[in-house]
């Protein structure tokens, strides 16, 4: 009885400190992710993505962390791009037969704009398409001490618009697909070319109708993203990084970072990371390549926990091993163990743009047992398909992370 009584109060003393510490993040979380559901989407370039960037403005201020609106001009929508390169490979493989040179050469065009837009860089085409006005958030808090060293904690804000292919019945075979559509892209150059031979065949042209009409689905299918689907709440996507990022905040409150600390909210990354290019962009003499380590945060609110160590949808790009390393060490703990690697390779992510550039780099998402992001890019991307478990442990294991770079 009195061991029963000791062990009681030692459990107690103990584990309900944490428990209530559990609780109180994820009331925290929850109170960030209603504000955020009191919009009925974030979309890129919309009113409803800047008055969201104003509450998180605000949000920052109320942690005594000052913040900054910097305004970019970036494209509304991915689709734009997607369907003027699609109208390239058509024309290329429609005039095949009787102009094979220039069919080859229009081709080649779009397929070079493919791999690029899917790389995360501009085309030949960027500059054609409208720009709106966007912003970032950004708050720098310094160190304790004088420093060259940064951190910078990143989660886009904005709202992606939903898609034919983004159905829950359809979006498991997002990766197939997109292998077969680049598939597809490669063989009209071949077709194209082919035509200085072949094109007076009845069987050829009925070919090129055939790689005519594949991209004309993909043409059809982002009209239709862009006619009779709408932006979607992004709960998951990505208020649940938001989320976490002010929870990380907070675990740092009373640690006292030796060196700098950036936080910045992202804007059109739904577009085509275009929030962290201009962040890039604007910043990058401040941030010394060696000394800057990016730990992004995009859709930590359901599934299981993964830090990925490289991504490309076709051109693939490992991330630096520094950071990646200390994520391999801090999996070994066992409040962290079920936490996973990954190579992503279904999307990117604004981490992309960093790596590009050669900044150590690493991104924290959690996937369902498909490996797929739960609610992606859907309707169904709401407050009530949150675990707030989930995002308390990818805020704690990024403070762990921040912390072990800067006992370095």
């Amino acid at each position: 009885m009195i061991f029963s009584l000791k062990a009681k109060i030692y459990f107690t003393r103990l584990v309900a400190p944490r428990k209530i510490h559990y609780i109180c993040l994820i009331m925290k979380a929850k109170i960030i992710l209603e504000q955020l559901a009191q919009f009925p989407h974030r979309g890129a370039t919309t009113p409803e993505e800047l008055q969201a960037a104003k509450l998180l403005k605000k949000l920052l201020a109320e942690k005594q962390i000052p913040a900054d609106l910097e305004d970019f001009k970036a494209t509304s929508s991915y689709s734009w791009e997607v369907i003027l390169i699609s109208l390239t490979m058509i024309a290329g493989a429609v005039i095949s037969p009787w102009l094979s040179r220039l069919a080859t050469a229009l081709a080649l065009l779009g397929f070079w704009s493919y791999i690029r837009h899917f790389d995360g860089r501009s085309t030949v085409f960027t500059p054609f398409i409208h720009k709106k006005n966007s912003q970032n958030v950004i708050a720098k808090v310094a160190g304790s001490r004088e420093s060259s060293r940064h951190y910078i904690l990143m989660a886009h804000y904005d709202s992606a618009r939903a898609s034919a292919v983004f159905a829950p019945q359809v979006v498991k075979n997002f990766r197939q697909t997109f292998l077969f559509n680049t598939a597809v892209a490669a063989g009209t150059i071949i077709w194209a070319y082919l035509g200085e031979y072949w094109g007076s065949f009845l069987w050829f042209k009925v070919i090129c109708g055939s790689l005519a009409l594949n991209h004309l689905i993909n043409v059809i299918i982002h009209i239709h993203r862009e006619i009779a689907h709408h932006f979607v709440p992004g709960i998951n996507d990505n208020g649940s990084g938001v989320a976490a990022i002010f929870e990380v905040l907070e675990n740092l409150k009373e640690y006292g970072l030796r060196s700098n600390l950036w936080v910045v909210f992202t804007g059109c990354e739904e577009a085509g990371i275009q929030g962290a290019k201009a962040f890039l962009n604007e910043h990058q003499s401040e941030l010394p390549v060696g000394d800057t380590f990016l730990i992004n945060l995009d859709n930590v609110g359901n599934g299981r926990l993964h830090y990925v160590t490289g991504e490309g949808m076709l051109l693939y790009h490992n991330y630096d091993e520094s950071l990646v390393s200390i994520c391999a060490d801090l999996v070994k703990r066992p409040e962290y163990s079920d936490i996973l690697p990954l190579q992503y390779r279904r999307a990117y992510f604004d981490a992309l743009t960093f790596t590009q550039h050669e900044y150590p780099c690493t991104t924290l998402i959690a996937l369902d047992q498909n490996g797929i992001i739960p609610n992606w890019h859907w309707y169904s991307d709401t407050l009530t398909n949150i675990d707030f478990a989930t995002i308390e442990t990818a805020a704690n294991f990024t403070t762990a992370l921040i912390k072990s770079l800067d006992s370095h």
